[in-house]
């Protein structure tokens, strides 16, 4: 009765640690490419100059790309006198 006993407990545990028994598949997987929109900044200065403060000037200052990739910047200054004409330069710097 022992011997049958044991044959049944030794079946039930192998039968048990057969059923454990599983495949593992790994999937990797190529990572998603995320696109980041470059940033843009823009700073304008507006300041009154010449005398009595009737002229104006008007510093607009545009960088675009993000931390140490900074594509192109660009530096616009516009002058309106009240005495002559009106003066717009344009500086652009794009490496």
């Amino acid at each position: 009765m022992t011997f049958k006993l044991t044959a049944i407990v030794l079946a039930t545990a192998l039968g048990a640690v057969a059923a454990n028994a599983q495949t593992t598949v790994i999937t990797t997987e190529t990572p998603a490419v995320i696109v980041q929109p470059e940033s843009s900044t823009t700073v304008t200065t507006k300041e009154r100059t010449g005398p009595l403060g009737l002229d104006s000037k008007t510093t607009t200052r545009t960088t675009t790309g993000s931390g140490f990739s900074t594509e192109c910047s660009s530096k616009t200054v516009h002058k309106e006198r009240a005495l002559g004409p009106d003066t717009t330069v344009t500086k652009t710097d794009c490496p």
